[in-house]
């Protein structure tokens, strides 16, 4: 993407990002994000702005092989369900939505295409994330980006997406504005139990899971105002198995010569989508 295309897609929301560094207000030219005190951000010919220069990449764990396993799995229809179940919750009208921890862009880039009218920011602290959501086609901004220090304004969006991502609930009720919703969504007690099961011996909790505690801590700094639950079991093709394993975090401490010789004929996608107001008091 040329960078005066992508400027042309930033200048309409100057108005509300802002400069991580001191919290100016942006403008926009050909080549730059420029605060009021002058810190650039350069505009990438990848098609993002890299807002986080600082941030080092070397220690992510989340590198290109896990975001081009999760693009095969998001292409085949494993979540479908799961972004059928968030656009449930979301309207026609012109939102702005910060899709905070994009990861690789598959939510923000369906939902942008499914409500047109809304603006569409992808944020996520990994580069080779960011870069692997411009790559694909869509009308949505994308940032890399800290998400406890979103380069956002006070009160300038009206839902943040939280999928499978660690919440800031301050940062998050800061940026939302009165009334607007955070909808996260968070895993099931079968998320992924086929490599769980797999994986025991190198996870803390063995073979199972509990999410109490995950939505016990979201309840302590927002009120719940619907739900839903997710729960699909599909069959794997080779590639899907293989795709699946090296995509989650739970795969992470196993080594690669065990990895390979895993092997899956299912997966169960299980999930609970939150849709929130951020308390007060969090705020």
């Amino acid at each position: 993407m040329k960078p005066a295309v992508l400027a042309q897609r930033l200048a309409p929301l100057t108005s509300i990002l802002r400069c991580p560094r001191c919290a100016a207000a942006f403008s926009v030219n050909d080549q730059s994000l420029i605060c009021e005190n002058r810190h650039c951000f350069d505009l990438s010919r990848r098609g993002y702005v890299n807002l986080a220069p600082s941030h080092d990449q070397a220690t992510e764990k989340y590198d290109a092989e896990l975001f081009s396993s999760r693009r095969l799995v998001f292409e085949r229809g494993f979540y479908l369900p799961v972004a059928e179940a968030i656009a449930s919750h979301l309207s026609d009208a012109p939102l702005t939505v910060l899709d905070a921890g994009c990861g690789e862009g598959y939510y923000t880039r369906l939902l942008a295409e499914r409500f047109p009218q809304a603006q569409w920011i992808g944020l996520d602290i990994s580069r080779d994330a960011i870069t692997a959501a411009a790559r694909e086609p869509g009308r949505a901004c994308w940032l890399v980006a800290d998400l406890k220090h979103l380069p956002v304004a006070d009160a300038s969006a009206d839902v943040v997406l939280d999928v499978l991502t660690p919440a800031d609930y301050a940062e998050f009720g800061r940026v939302l504005k009165p009334g607007g919703l955070l909808v996260k969504a968070v895993p099931g007690a079968d998320y992924l139990c086929e490599i769980r099961r797999c994986v025991a011996p190198w996870l803390r909790s063995g073979d199972t899971y509990d999410n109490a505690r995950v939505i016990g801590h979201l309840k302590q700094h927002a009120d719940p105002v619907q739900e839903d639950e997710v729960r699909v079991t599909r069959p794997l093709l080779p590639d899907e198995a293989r795709a699946f394993l090296r995509m989650t975090p739970m795969t992470f401490s196993v080594p690669d010569e065990v990895l390979g010789t895993l092997s899956l004929s299912e997966i169960t996608i299980h999930m609970h989508i939150l849709v929130c107001r951020i308390k007060e008091a969090v705020k």
